[in-house]
């Protein structure tokens, strides 16, 4: 939102030289803060006498009287420029913007002191200029004193002031919404009184129809003997210090008042018209219109369309329709002002990607109040500078004004919650400068255009927005209470403690990716978040997996040549019941680079599995593995569930080749783990008896997961067997395509005796028998 201080000055008119800092600090951030014209050493002129240059064909000799008898020679070489015009001269010494100097000087052998100046020179963009001015200088369209400062007969003598909204400040999206803001910084009283337009004895001929629950109330006026002409300077300035470009009277009028009270304005031709009804219908689903871009829409049963009760003349809420667009040769037009439901006007906007400043003051909510206020201002506005004759009476349909806001606050509760010391005067004093005012005891009616505040804290936040938040002290609050991490915060600060030491770096990505990738690391699931506009469709779904995140992270580094990536992240991913905190890494290229060998350690699945088993371990955790098949971004032969107690926590394993990443991830689950961490690690007695170790070696098919080989021999050798290691998997073509021997090393001990042959060799015999029971194991000799 632009504001153009000129306007400003109209409802406040000792405007502070602060400004930029009372609005930054009071009201809300200013994006620029710029003038509409800088330059120095400008001075109105007289063109005296213009003949043709003795050595150009195009260029121009002047005689300009700047006033107070000083008369100039300037060489001129707009096409446009001639005697008789009050001009802008840049006398010499002055300086134009992007620091042009202004110097006496000879042009083709003629002396010329100083220059005429185009609208161009003095900073104003084309777009803003009008067309009769563009190829040449400007000249005033009526006498003006000579040798001062021109700018204010243009009212180009302003700023234009950018302001960084919020989405709640509806009321800052107009002049006189932060005019009373800004009064209430200041504790200046601003008053600003709704005009009653002069009207004819002629009745307005317009009838309203309402036929949609979407339009909340719909004014119209007939407005006749409309003049269409170029604005005069004043508002031409203001629009284009407010960022709009001047079209014609009528046109700027609505925009005017449209930027000055916030409430968009619209108006017809209305001999296009073609009748005297207005209806306001909700569209017809593939109903087709022309907007004032020259684009064709295809509407929905959701858009409201304004309908001369026989096809649709405007889009309600966003934009009018070509078909009765005010043009040179209109005189006379239908006025509108109006509410709709803003909700149903930011989708139609959305949906047919067409913002305007129409749609963005209705998607955040207008003041009803102004409604009528905003006809009257642009009728009476009209009268004044396009000779309009306003009809008598507005035609009118609606329904009931909301009821005013009543909130209701305890200068205790202020006080307490801002750490200041108002009293019940001071703390009315300040909601007064609001305009939000005590009804009874302790109870505040708020201002319709303030339609953000609604509960009791936000009034709180009013209070010391306007006392100012860097007079609030800063103390810290009394406790006899050291602050400190919960279990859960230490338990998660470790992991990610334990992950950098292992030589990964963190990582923070987006919780919002595409709905069709949100299952990619996890199994299906419909319990699927989305958000209901999204900015891109890149940035939908909440995700279900971490992994999404760092598998962005591997494209990025591999595009740029680095091959060689350690990350992990830690947060939360989203379901509609739960939000449970998660921790994954990836792993890509080598793991470790070996300084006096051209080869590292290089990632493999093996090296990921020992990252998870070291990380778990440092929580007394010894985790199993089993095949994983079904999650679609891994690869379906290396990947596995990780266990605990049984219990799924996590998944890992490689990426699958479709992604075109070679890289290793895992991810677990830190809400299940907490489950499994104990508070103290548990201490064992270390055995005083000898360990008497075995070997075993047998053939069995290479179908069977060596992880259930492993659990049945944990299992049937129950307490003794106090390590187990698989030290040797042999394939060989005299075994058979299909299988393979494996040797496993078994340990066994007793904390209560000495284990003789005789009990380990049952123990083996126990073992023998269930592998070869289970699996069909043979024994190898």
């Amino acid at each position: 939102m632009k504001i153009s201080t000129h306007m400003l000055k109209n409802l406040i008119h000792e405007v502070p030289n602060n400004l930029k800092e009372l609005t930054n600090g009071y009201i809300t951030e200013i994006e620029s803060y710029e003038s509409l014209v800088v330059a120095s050493g400008l001075a109105t002129g007289h063109v005296l006498t213009c003949v043709d240059h003795p050595n150009s064909d195009h260029l121009h000799v002047t005689t300009v009287d700047l006033g107070n008898g000083l008369v100039e020679q300037i060489v001129c070489g707009a096409p446009n420029v001639a005697a008789g015009q009050y001009v802008i001269v840049a006398t010499p010494g002055a300086v134009l913007p992007g620091n042009f100097e202004i110097k006496r000087s000879k042009i083709r052998g003629v002396e010329s002191n100083g220059m005429i100046c185009s609208l161009r020179e003095l900073g104003i963009e084309d777009k803003y200029v009008e067309d009769k001015y563009k190829d040449g200088i400007f000249y005033y369209n009526e006498a003006v004193p000579l040798g001062v400062d021109p700018l204010p007969f243009l009212n180009l003598n302003q700023d234009s002031m950018e302001l960084s909204l919020t989405p709640n400040r509806a009321d800052l999206l107009s002049v006189l919404g932060f005019a009373y803001d800004l009064s209430a910084v200041l504790n200046k009283k601003l008053i600003y009184h709704e005009e009653t337009p002069f009207e004819s004895e002629q009745l307005n001929p317009v009838v309203v129809q309402n036929e949609t629950e979407g339009c909340y109330r719909y004014f119209a006026r007939t407005l006749n003997h409309v003049k269409i002409k170029s604005s005069p300077e004043w508002l031409r300035s203001d629009l284009i210090a407010s960022g709009i470009r001047p079209i014609n009277n009528v046109v700027d009028v609505t925009n005017y008042v449209m930027l000055e009270l916030g409430v968009p304005l619209h108006a017809f031709d209305r001999n296009k018209f073609e009748t005297d009804k207005v209806v306001i219908r909700d569209a017809k689903e593939g109903e087709e219109v022309v907007t004032l871009d020259g684009i064709k829409r295809i509407l929905s049963k959701k858009d409201i369309v304004i309908t001369n009760g026989l096809y649709p003349v405007a889009l309600a809420g966003v934009m009018g329709l070509e078909n009765t667009m005010v043009d040179n040769d209109t005189d006379s037009i239908i006025l509108e002002a109006a509410s709709f439901d803003p909700k149903r006007i930011g989708e139609t906007s959305k949906r047919l990607d067409l913002r305007s400043d129409s749609s963005l003051r209705f998607e955040r909510g207008i003041d009803e109040t102004r409604v009528r206020m905003a006809i009257n201002r642009a009728a009476t506005l009209l009268y004044e500078l396009a000779n309009a004759e306003v009809t008598k009476e507005i035609a009118y349909t609606g329904i009931p004004y909301p009821k005013p806001v009543k909130i209701e606050l305890h200068v205790e509760k202020v006080n307490k919650y801002l750490g200041i010391a108002l009293t019940k005067e001071a703390l009315r004093d300040i909601l007064r400068r609001l305009n939000i005012i005590p009804v009874s005891e302790d109870v505040y009616l708020v201002p319709s255009y303030r339609n953000d505040l609604r509960i009791e804290a936000d009034l709180i936040e009013e209070v010391a927005r306007i006392y100012g938040l860097n007079n609030i002290p800063m103390t810290l609050p009394k406790t006899n209470q050291l602050g400190h991490y919960s279990k859960r915060q230490t338990q998660v600060l470790k992991f990610r403690r334990l992950l950098r030491h292992m030589g990964l770096n963190e990582v923070l990505n987006y919780s919002l990716l595409k709905t069709a990738e949100v299952n990619l690391f996890t199994l299906p699931s419909e319990d699927v978040i989305s958000v209901l506009h999204p900015l891109s469709e890149d940035k939908k779904s909440l995700r279900h997996s971490l992994i999404n995140g760092l598998v962005e992270n591997a494209k990025y580094h591999a595009s740029r040549q680095i091959n060689d990536l350690k990350c992990f992240e830690v947060g939360k991913v989203y379901y509609s019941h739960e939000e449970p905190v998660h921790v994954a890494g990836l792993l890509m290229g080598n793991y470790q680079q070996i300084a006096w060998s051209k080869q590292g350690l290089e990632t493999s699945f093996y090296v990921l599995k020992g990252l998870v088993d070291a990380l778990l371990k440092h929580f007394d955790l010894v985790p199993t593995y089993e095949k994983q098949t079904q999650i679609e971004g891994f690869h379906p032969g290396v990947c596995a569930n990780i266990l605990i107690k049984d219990q799924v926590v996590g998944v890992l394993g490689k990426l699958h080749p479709s992604l075109g990443i070679d890289a290793y991830t895992f991810e677990l689950s830190l809400e299940k783990l907490m489950t499994y961490i104990e508070p103290q690690p548990k201490f064992e007695v270390i055995s005083k008896y000898p360990n008497i170790t075995r070997d075993l070696a047998f053939v069995v098919d290479r179908g069977i997961e060596v992880g259930k080989i492993t659990k049945l021999i944990e299992q049937t050798a129950r307490k003794f067997l106090v390590d187990l290691t698989l030290f040797d998997v042999y394939r060989d073509e005299k075994l058979g395509d299909l299988k393979q021997s494996l040797a496993y090393s078994l340990t066994f001990n007793s904390k209560e005796k000495t284990l003789e042959a005789a009990d380990v060799d049952k123990l083996m015999k126990s073992i023998v028998n269930r592998l070869q029971f289970e699996f069909k194991a043979e024994l190898r000799g």
